[in-house]
């Protein structure tokens, strides 16, 4: 979206092209990580999904501790001096924190490790023992991926974070497609330490990319850089939480279920991911230039893009939520095979939850570049406590549906209050 008020045709159409050109790359890595779910689970069976995908979003989980809220705070703050013409401080903004997370990371790691083997020494989750200790590799880069994510998007290159964001699915659908061709077996632990490999390998393009745009900037003093532990540690919550919220219906679909529940939760999850992702991808967009708007006192501008935003994920998701609704079983037959379709009223919830969001737009933007994420923590803990609850009492009359019915309620209790605070946000005088 641009920076000021449109102006003109081109200046019309170039957002509309701007979010064409996103979505259309966020498309592709849907598509490719919707591969990788058909073949785990056309050649390995919902229990190879089931291990691969509780390995990977733990990672993934656990590597949000690690950040800290930096990668947040890097986007927020880079944007900014931007805006206001300063590289050099941009620049050191960018190396303070990567300093701050590089020890952090191998911190959370080395705990991470050291958790799992624990855990599965006292026979805790032994189906899926090999695929949670080979995903070690993925915590430490996923750190650091996160910290490239954001420091490309706070130097404006929204498309470039979302071509690289997600985008290792690409590679390692390309090797699980190429074992399979040469006969070989796919099973998680394999297919954990293949996505490894390939998020290091992106991790390393995506800093080069950085590097080469950066590398004139110069330094300057960043004495009032805002501390991670104060100011990051509400992000790294919220980021935390919300992560949470989608990793403790596949924790519990396992635990108190199988490992086979965990596979078809992941498969109903794939197939409303479009959603999640476009809420998430819209949030990502316009986080940069609502950091220059509320910099400027611009809430006038900050509420225009919120607006363009919502109408236009609206536009790209209901064509496709409607005919989820109304079929959901014949798509998981289509796609995954008749095992899975006892998971069609799972993806009606996950689905129907994640247009509520789209609905009521991208305003974890707006709280969160306006330094406002400390008043969401109550209400994130409360949905995750309200999910957590309602899981245990809805699972056992309506097994891993009752998981989509506790996800819905507590993903609303985050999305209606993100909605009443970003509004009041706006609506104050600068």
């Amino acid at each position: 979206m641009p920076d000021g008020p449109p102006s003109g045709w081109r200046a019309n159409i170039a957002p509309l092209l701007r979010y064409a050109s996103v979505m259309g790359i966020k498309a592709g890595n849907i598509a490719t990580g919707l591969i990788v779910t058909l073949l785990l689970a056309r050649a390995g069976g919902p229990e190879v999904l089931g291990s691969y995908a509780m390995a990977i979003q733990t990672a993934q989980l656990v590597s949000i501790l690690a950040v800290v809220g930096c990668d947040q705070l890097a986007l927020r703050e880079v944007a900014a001096h931007l805006r206001l013409g300063d590289k050099a401080a941009s620049a050191s903004h960018m190396r303070h924190y990567l300093r701050f997370v590089a020890p952090l990371a191998a911190l959370v790691t080395g705990l991470y490790a050291g958790g799992v083997w624990l855990l599965l020494s006292a026979g805790f989750a032994p189906a899926q023992e090999g695929a949670m200790l080979a995903a070690t590799g993925f915590v430490a880069a996923n750190a650091f991926y996160l910290m490239g994510l954001g420091l490309v998007r706070g130097m404006g290159n929204a498309v470039w974070a979302q071509l690289f964001d997600g985008l290792f699915t690409v590679p390692l659908a390309l090797a699980l497609g190429l074992m399979l061709l040469t006969g070989g077996r796919i099973e998680a632990v394999g297919s954990v330490l293949a996505a490894t490999a390939c998020l290091v390998a992106l991790m390393a393009l995506l800093f080069a990319l950085v590097w080469r745009q950066t590398r004139d900037w110069g330094s300057a003093p960043v004495a009032d850089a805002p501390s991670p532990w104060v100011d990051g540690s509400p992000m790294m919550m919220i980021s935390f939480l919300m992560f949470f919220g989608q990793w403790l219906p596949q924790f519990l679909a396992g635990t108190l279920g199988s490992a086979g529940d965990a596979g078809a939760f992941r498969a109903a999850w794939q197939v409303a991911m479009p959603f999640a992702v476009v809420y998430s991808t819209v949030t990502t967009m316009m986080s940069a230039p609502v950091s220059g708007d509320l910099r400027q006192g611009r809430r006038d501008l900050a509420h225009r893009r919120l607006r363009r935003y919502r109408y236009a994920a609206l536009a790209s998701t209901l064509p496709l939520a409607l005919p989820l609704l109304i079929w959901p079983e014949p798509v998981l037959t289509l796609l995954f095979g008749p095992a899975f379709a006892g998971a069609a009223p799972l993806l009606q919830w996950l689905v129907a939850a994640n247009m509520l969001g789209i609905l009521a737009g991208p305003s974890g933007a707006i709280i969160t570049m306006a330094g406002r994420s400390r008043e969401t923590l109550i209400f994130m803990v409360a949905g995750a406590a309200l999910m957590l609850a309602l899981a245990l009492v809805l699972v056992p009359p309506f097994g891993i549906t009752g998981l989509a019915m506790a996800y819905a309620a507590g993903y609303g209790v985050r999305i209606v209050q993100g909605w009443w605070l970003a509004r009041r946000i706006l609506l104050e005088k600068p």
